[in-house]
């Protein structure tokens, strides 16, 4: 009777171990690509899960730069990222998806 007890207290130790490394943040370069949107100026970002507001920024974009880098932590899930370019010819709003299962760099074209 005891092997059976342990055997179900390790499998659910097991469990719960994989529930709690998939909630840690995992680290994620964000690389918005946006070499079809020359003389852009800024990104605004806006992070959601399930329609929740997770996480907004603002990037300056370097003069002459056709990708800006950004850094986020985010545990393993689906997210939505709705996207504002603005530059001289007015904005561009985009939404893309973001599933996060591993760390690592996202690149992201925007564009027409």
């Amino acid at each position: 009777m005891r092997s059976p007890a342990r055997l179900l207290l390790l499998l659910g130790a097991l469990g719960v171990g994989y529930f709690l490394f998939r909630a840690v943040p995992r680290d994620l370069d964000l690389v918005y690509d946006l070499a079809h949107l020359p003389g852009a100026t800024r990104i605004e970002v806006v992070v959601r899960r399930q329609g929740e507001l997770i996480r907004r920024a603002e990037l300056t974009v370097p003069a002459g730069q056709t990708r800006v880098r950004h850094p986020v932590r985010l545990p393993d899930g689906d997210y939505t990222l709705s996207i504002r370019v603005t530059g001289p010819e007015g904005a561009l709003e985009v939404e893309r998806p973001l599933e996060v299962r591993e760390a690592g760099t996202v690149v992201l074209p925007l564009g027409p």
